[in-house]
Formats: structure tokens, C-alpha cells, sequence
């Protein structure tokens, strides 16, 4: 893993070690918030089973290189998943260019519902690994002794699905195809940039990687005066809605050396004028704590 997954690519892995007995290892990040590439081989050996690796860090907004992540994996005979949610709803993905075997992605980060996802899975180890859960429409036939499974993908898709969920995130997933992700994306990365900069400007601590073609935008950030969550509830006094805490991500927040950040996320329906006030609360609030 990476000192900058989310919880839910971290705790799953740290629940199967318990179980297994594996050793869960750490690539660590600079000082920048980039992942220490050149310690890779390091960390992946003929040991290690599976590399599991955000695409887009929801806390420093890092994107980070998986192929040459994947490469080192793979070299090494383990397989790679990907946590996408992060950066599927702001950026192209590619599986193929990525070399994942596995990726995963939720839909309410990109305009759907909750309570949907995707996990991509190459068919030839889906075909290979047996199902999780068992119930209708993933069985081919059932016996009284044995049961033979359908074919993938239903074989993992046990019982009745999220209908309406499903066809919410397929809603979501066309209205930004005919954006186009790439559009949205260049969108964000000049949103990033003026945020970057004005926050700065008024004296905060951005956290993650300065430049924008190397990062997503959600924009971690700290000021002195203030803690993370007496800001956010005097920005939502103004209208301004950002997220304070830990972001789900705790062993980041240690790497910091901080307990919590604010963080602003930036999208497809932010302007220039959002960051504005998001400095002009920010001021508002320094003024409260001074």
C-alpha cells in the first residue's frame, strides 16, 4: 500500500492479514507529497501478493504514477488494484494503460447516487477466482450436494441488484462523457491553480504537490489560527461548504503531522468566485481567533 490510501484500501487489507498472516507494507512520500518511486524495489519483492494503490490521493490531491507501480508489481508476480474513486469523476482512466487487475470506483464522487460502484476485474482472474456471495442469478445450477456458477460478471452478482442505483451512476457516467472528462479536468486544474495560489496568499498550509498536472483538486489545507473544524463550521455560516478531519485517511494525517485538515474540493460547477469567498471566510474566520 501507500501512506495515502483512504480507509477502505487500507483497513479490508489490514482485516485479511489478521486472518492470513501477511505484512502489509508502507511506500512512503516525500516531502511534496509524491510517492517515493525511486524506493519502489524496496517494497515490492518476490514476496509481496498484491500492490494496492490510489490513482488520486482525496486528501493531497497527488496523481499518482500506477504504471510504473503496476510494472514493478507485475515483474514481481504480484497483482495490482487500483482505488479510482478518487480520480474517475476528474480524469481519464485507462485499465489498459494502467496495466490494472483490479479498479475500483464509486458513484456518488461523480454526480450518481450512493450505494453504487464498480469493480473492474481482469476476466481472465475473475473467471479463475470463485464467488463471495452466493444467491440468485450467480448460480448456473443448483443441487442438492453442489451448485456450478454463471458466467462472469454474474457470478459475483448475487441476489437482486441496486436497480435504480445502477441506472443512476449510468446517468451520471453519460452526462460527463458528454462534457468530456477531459474538458472537466482542464476545467479543474485552473480552479486548483488560483485556489493554490490564493490560499497561500492569505497565510494557509496546502498540503500535496504544487503542480497542477500532477494533482487533482482537492485542495488539503491548515491555518494556525484556526482548527480545521471550527473553519469549516464558520465557512458554512457564509454559505461555504469544505470537509474537516482526517478525510479517512488517518495514517496520512500522522505523515502530516497534523490531526485534521480543511480541505476544498474543486469540480465541473466551481468558479473563480467560489474560491474568492472561500478566502473571504477564511479571513472572517482568522478575524474570529486572532
Amino acid at each position: 500500500l501507500t501512506e495515502m490510501e483512504h480507509h477502505s484500501n487500507l483497513v479490508p487489507w489490514q482485516l485479511l492479514a489478521q486472518e492470513s498472516g501477511a505484512v502489509l507494507r508502507y511506500l512512503p512520500i516525500d516531502g511534496d507529497g509524491m510517492l517515493r518511486i525511486d524506493l519502489l524495489d524496496d517494497y515490492v519483492t518476490d514476496r509481496t501478493k498484491l500492490v494496492g494503490i490510489t490513482l488520486m490521493s482525496n486528501v493531497l490531491g497527488t496523481i499518482n504514477p500506477v504504471r510504473a507501480v503496476a510494472d514493478a508489481a507485475h515483474a514481481a508476480g504480484a497483482r495490482v488494484i487500483v482505488d479510482a474513486a478518487q480520480a474517475a469523476p476528474h480524469m481519464a482512466v485507462d485499465v489498459n494503460e494502467l496495466d490494472a487487475d483490479f479498479l475500483a470506483f464509486s458513484s456518488h464522487k461523480m454526480c450518481g447516487p450512493t450505494g453504487a460502484g464498480v469493480l473492474y476485474g481482469r476476466e481472465d482472474l475473475l473467471e479463475e477466482m470463485q464467488p463471495f456471495h452466493g444467491g440468485g442469478e450467480m448460480i448456473r445450477e443448483v443441487y442438492a450436494d453442489h451448485s456450478t456458477w454463471n458466467e462472469v460478471p454474474y457470478k459475483f452478482e448475487a441476489g437482486t441488484p441496486n436497480v435504480a442505483q445502477a441506472v443512476g451512476m449510468g446517468a451520471a457516467v453519460e452526462y460527463l462523457e458528454d462534457l468530456g472528462i477531459e474538458a472537466v479536468r482542464s476545467h479543474e486544474k485552473e480552479m486548483t491553480s488560483y485556489a493554490i495560489e490564493k490560499l497561500e496568499e492569505a497565510g494557509a498550509t496546502v498540503y500535496g504537490p504544487r503542480d497542477v498536472e500532477v494533482r487533482g483538486a482537492a485542495v488539503s489545507f491548515n491555518v494556525d489560527e484556526v482548527h480545521s473544524h471550527d473553519l469549516a463550521t464558520i465557512l458554512d455560516q457564509e454559505g461555504i461548504c469544505i470537509r474537516a478531519g482526517h478525510h479517512c485517511a488517518q495514517p496520512l494525517m500522522r505523515r502530516l503531522g497534523v490531526p485534521a485538515t480543511a480541505r476544498a474540493s474543486f469540480y465541473l460547477y466551481n468558479t473563480p468566485d467560489d474560491v474568492d469567498a472561500l478566502i473571504s471566510g477564511l479571513d472572517k474566520a482568522k478575524g474570529w481567533f486572532a
